[in-house]
């Protein structure tokens, strides 16, 4: 029987003590994943190994990582090494370099999770704390907003729980005054929302029904409904449930109308940001 190839997970640092705030989150879920951790560096001058690891702000001591030095276009080249990688997980800093408080994430930052086809874990950089390499999630949090998810992407997410043996709570959102969307398959709020034993439990059979079967036997799926805008209900969920991640699922865009939620997480996020590309 051939063994199991170990995931890589790709860590981009640009050598500021922002993007390597990032660097604990990314060692905890490489360990729990029992991947390969690849650390990438874009540069035109390349450091020699030695030196290296203190320019991107890691303990040289560190073992079992991979280090990369790449040229060209920072977004680009990041992507492509985690493409010759295959990675299974990119994660990074929302912040790095130019380092800006008032926006929720610099520019590579925003070029990367935009761009990027693979799972992208985001660690905000001004979280109260930020996770270190003992960090061991539990919980995941998948808010729902009424809108389709193809069955490929609820089981990109069990799939993902499954490596980071978290259990699941998915977090139906219902928006006062917003029309269900129109669309064959997707996930509307229920209609009574002052009564929600008329609708919920239907809500709450059909997507047991289209989804249980991927979830791996070992983990717990809880299903939640609340009301108000998607963002602050996930925010406020998360904080008062104890959650340890976010997983949001959209569709690459954080100029459309549909990203306001991937937005206002990112911006106030006090756990990472799992962002799943639709």
């Amino acid at each position: 029987m051939a063994a199991r190839k170990r995931p890589a997970v790709v860590l981009p640092l640009d050598g500021s003590s922002t993007s390597a705030g990032a660097f604990g989150a990314a060692r905890a879920l490489t360990r729990l994943a029992g991947g390969v951790l690849h650390v990438v560096h874009v540069t035109e001058q390349p450091l020699p190994h030695h030196r290296l690891a203190r320019h991107l702000q890691i303990d040289p001591a560190e073992e079992k990582l991979v280090f990369h030095q790449v040229r060209g276009e920072v977004a680009g080249a990041i992507l492509g090494l985690a493409e010759d990688v295959k990675a299974w997980m990119v994660v990074l800093s929302g912040q790095g370099q130019t380092n800006d408080p008032r926006r929720f994430a610099g520019q590579t930052a925003l070029d990367l999770i935009q761009r990027s086809t693979f799972p992208v874990t985001v660690i905000r950089a001004a979280m109260r704390e930020l996770p270190g390499p003992d960090w061991r999630p539990a919980k995941m949090l998948v808010p729902l907003e009424g809108v389709p998810l193809a069955d490929c992407v609820i089981k990109q997410v069990f799939d993902l729980a499954q490596e980071l043996k978290v259990d699941l709570d998915i977090l139906h959102i219902a928006m006062a005054k917003k029309k269900p969307p129109m669309v064959v398959g997707a996930f509307t709020s229920p209609r009574y929302l002052d009564h929600p034993q008329y609708d919920w439990p239907a809500w709450s059979e059909e997507f047991l029904y289209r989804f249980y079967t991927y979830l791996h036997p070992d983990a717990t799926l809880r299903l939640f409904h609340r009301r108000g805008k998607p963002d602050r209900v996930a925010l406020r969920f998360a904080m008062e449930n104890g959650e340890d991640m976010i997983a949001l699922s959209w569709h690459g865009r954080l100029q459309e109308k549909m990203a306001a939620t991937v937005r206002g997480v990112l911006a106030r996020a006090e756990v990472p940001v799992l962002l799943i590309r639709t």
